[in-house]
């Protein structure tokens, strides 16, 4: 579910606001690679239709600046994505932490230690 839908996996663990953190990160993450695409898509029309060498030079400049910026955002929505997988994938293992715990006691009597592991 999480690598489907962003943040998924943290609504299932109920972790809500990491949820929201996420989804808000990769919305953002989104829609500024949609602007970087049509800014790359613009100097592209712009550099064919012009023959200013000069001005050539500034679009292709332009254009080179937005694919950088796009391709930045793609590697950070697949970091995103990849650390909201593990995180959820840690958070779904470690959710019947607590009553695990509760079942292992450590106890101190005099210079021994004594470990107790409950079924």
């Amino acid at each position: 579910m999480c690598s489907i839908f962003p943040g998924g996996g943290q609504i299932y663990n109920e972790a809500y606001i990491k949820a929201s953190a996420i989804i808000g990160i990769q919305t953002y993450l989104i829609i500024t690679a949609i602007h970087n695409d049509a800014k790359v898509q613009d100097y592209k029309d712009k550099i064919n239709s012009t023959s200013d060498e000069i001005l050539l030079a500034e679009y292709r400049n332009k254009q080179k600046q937005y694919k950088e910026k796009r391709t930045r955002d793609f590697w950070w929505m697949g970091i995103t994505l990849a650390f909201s997988t593990l995180d959820a994938y840690i958070d779904a293992h470690l959710s019947n932490f607590k009553e695990e715990k509760e079942k292992i006691h450590i106890r101190f009597e005099e210079e021994t230690l004594l470990l107790e592991y409950n079924f």
